[in-house]
């Protein structure tokens, strides 16, 4: 409000009297500016306390992260030889590594050619496939093998590179073929002869059975170069045979494609870097699940502190005030409710630890924690398992067919018997008669494909096949056309071909509703005559008595129900009753529902603020509406002292005028 400096110059003093006035009517702005000052330190009290509620509910992510709580650590004692690393479920033990030989990868050189950038043929579109396999038999001598088979491996999709004018000379191929990603590289290198220029190619992996198969379809010109099979014609030569890792582990012998063997004992992986002798060693490793108890109880700590702070009494002799939220309900409740989830069993559990106490977490008189680590290594070195179903959200099955996926914070615990009413299944097609084992280029090579919805076309090789080679080379050209690179039933994806006395049946890898198989083409008859078609179906069933959604071979409960967001994948067996479901929710995440009811967008925290700032809003519309009357108050007085001093001014003048008359009376005889 702002107060005018006009004066009257008359009898009386209208400024001053009419600013003291205002004074005294805009004191409701001091108590409207203490009310603001309070809100807002109330504001930022709940900013600070929710910032390190946030930093606490980080911590116990991690404490119900149950990877944390199934580690294992692997040596070796001679690096040098071999590194080892252990994943979960996997034995401890001792074990005696001897490596006899690295794996390596084959590689082929092609004949020496003048020039780098010259052309080779006619330019004329020519399709080269590269395909897997092992090489068995025979004899190697000078780069070339006589008598070899080679046996395709089913498991590796087939895959092209295209060259044409655009592209046809040494250097031009060897972009092609790296740019194509297929599995090898291709480089040149130069010997210094008369043509020095070779194209080097290198499968990318190692192992027997990644040896490979060049066909070449189209210009003659380039068969001659790069065609290569070596059970056939070899217009390359092998510089490095292709060959796995050969190791034993305590006497038994283990062949590996590659220098890092996997699961040859079960969840370690060894890395074998050289030719010797060395032992692996597999003992717990606690410090994931230490890590993760320290920074809990760090962090809750910290939030111990930040609440002391914020709702301390006052201390007149040190002559500070009380904290924020001292007698604050919503801090109150939050304190007492996390001390009480100390306190409180955690359902589900049935082994021998129950309790926090247990690990050795005790309150102090403060109200942090402590951690007796002695206790605690000591629970984890006899009952890992207990902690963490403690600590994480673990669920289990009664069927060694059904394993337990996730779960949600929706879901509840406890046991839930299992019903299965339709068993996952794959798409198929199933040949009427035995497949033709002739392919001839442009009359029986064509395959329209339409595998799990997605389109595409195939070229197989011209050439007489068994029906078993065939099987391989139809899977390995299917799988490459669709881009199922990594095609197995594991990853879900690309198809099996399976020979059955002649009769080819396509399965699809992936399990469900969209598992379905489609194909046409000049080659489709020939390999499957008129074939029978089936789609896949989901799993169905229900879990605890609710009725739950399958997909593919994973069935999940269904929103709402008593077995919401539980998921278990359904791997095989048959329907009916399939055992049970159980699932513990730890003190992690019963941490975690406590946290979230007080921050969340619908918790007490936000609430609050969205009361305290609805408060200072109508503080200010208070504060509008006082200025509006202030302004009018002021005015009026303003108008009522200035028609005052000159009503005394008339007046004054008056009476001076009338004692001027009653003095000149007197003169007058």
């Amino acid at each position: 409000m702002a107060i005018s400096s006009v004066s009257s110059g008359g009898s009386i003093d209208v400024n001053d009297i009419v600013n003291k006035l205002m004074m005294a009517e805009s004191r409701p702005f001091v108590a409207m500016q203490d009310k603001e000052k309070a809100y807002a330190a109330k504001l930022s009290a709940y900013g600070t306390l929710s910032g390190a509620l946030g930093s606490f509910q980080s911590a116990v992510s991690g404490l119900a992260d149950p990877t944390k709580f199934k580690t294992v650590g692997a040596s070796s004692t001679e690096s040098s030889v071999l590194t080892a690393t252990a994943g979960k479920d996997t034995v401890k033990g001792s074990y005696a590594v001897n490596v006899t030989q690295l794996s390596q990868a084959q590689t082929l050189t092609s004949a020496g050619q003048a020039s780098t950038t010259a052309l080779i043929g006619s330019g004329a579109a020519t399709t080269l496939t590269f395909e897997f396999g092992s090489i068995t038999g025979g004899t190697l001598a000078n780069g070339a093998y006589t008598g070899a088979a080679f046996d395709q491996d089913a498991t590796r999709s087939a895959r092209t590179v295209t060259i044409d004018s655009s592209n046809n000379s040494l250097q031009g191929i060897r972009d092609a073929i790296n740019k194509a990603n297929v599995g090898v590289t291709a480089t040149i290198i130069s010997d210094g002869g008369a043509n020095p220029n070779r194209l080097v190619l290198t499968s990318a992996q190692t192992g027997e059975t990644s040896a490979m198969r060049i066909g070449v379809s189209g210009d003659p010109a380039l068969d001659s170069l790069l065609g290569y099979s070596a059970d056939g014609t070899q217009n390359m030569l092998q510089n490095s045979t292709a060959q796995n890792a050969k190791l034993t582990i305590n006497g038994v012998a283990i062949s590996s494609p590659s220098n890092n063997v996997s699961e040859a004992i079960q969840g370690v992986t060894i890395s074998a870097l050289k030719i010797g002798t060395s032992t692996v060693g597999i003992t717990s490793d606690s410090t994931g699940a230490k890590s993760a108890i320290n920074a809990f109880i760090k962090s809750y700590n910290d939030l111990n502190s930040t609440i002391a702070g914020l709702t301390t009494a006052p201390k007149a002799s040190e002559g500070k005030g009380a904290g924020v939220l001292l007698g604050d309900s919503t801090t109150r409740n939050l304190q007492s409710s996390l001390r009480k989830m100390f306190f409180t069993p955690v359902p589900g559990m049935d082994g021998d630890i129950s309790s926090l106490s247990q690990l050795g977490v005790s309150f102090q008189p403060d109200g942090s924690l402590k951690l007796d680590n002695t206790k605690l290594q000591k629970a984890i070195d006899t009952n890992l398992d207990d902690v963490s179903k403690l600590l994480s959200t673990v669920g289990s099955t009664s069927d060694s067919l059904v394993s337990f996926v996730s779960s949600t914070s929706n879901s509840s615990v406890g046991t839930k018997n299992l019903t299965i009413t339709q068993m996952a299944t794959q798409g198929s097609a199933t040949g009427s008669t035995a497949a033709g084992t002739s392919i001839t280029k442009d009359v029986n090579d064509q395959l329209s494909l339409t595998i799990n919805g997605v389109t595409s076309t195939a070229t197989l090789l011209a050439g007489n096949y068994t029906a078993a080679s065939l099987a391989s080379h139809v899977q390995s050209i299917i799988n490459g056309a669709v881009g199922a690179t990594g095609a197995s039933a594991t990853s879900g994806t690309g198809v099996t071909v399976k020979n059955d006395s002649g009769i080819f049946t396509i399965t699809s890898n992936k399990y469900g509703a969209s598992s379905k198989i489609s194909l046409s083409g000049s080659a489709a008859a020939g390999l499957l005559g008129t074939p029978t078609v089936v789609d896949g179906l989901d799993v169905a069933g229900t879990i605890g008595g609710a009725l739950a959604t399958g997909s593919g071979q994973t069935l999940t409960g269904d929103a709402g129900s008593a077995s919401s967001g539980i998921q278990v994948k359904v791997s095989g067996g048959v329907i009916g009753e399939r055992g049970s479901v159980n699932v513990s929710k730890g003190v992690g995440a019963q941490f975690t529902e406590l946290i979230d009811s007080f921050l969340s967008a619908k918790g007490t925290i936000p609430g609050k603020n969205a009361g305290i700032n609805a408060s200072l809003a109508d503080i200010a519309k208070q504060r509008a509406a006082l200025n509006v009357r202030l302004t009018q108050t002021e005015k009026d007085l303003r108008r009522q002292y200035s028609t005052l001093d000159v009503t005394l001014s008339g007046m004054s003048t008056t009476s001076n005028f009338l004692a001027q008359q009653l003095a000149s009376l007197g003169t007058i005889r």
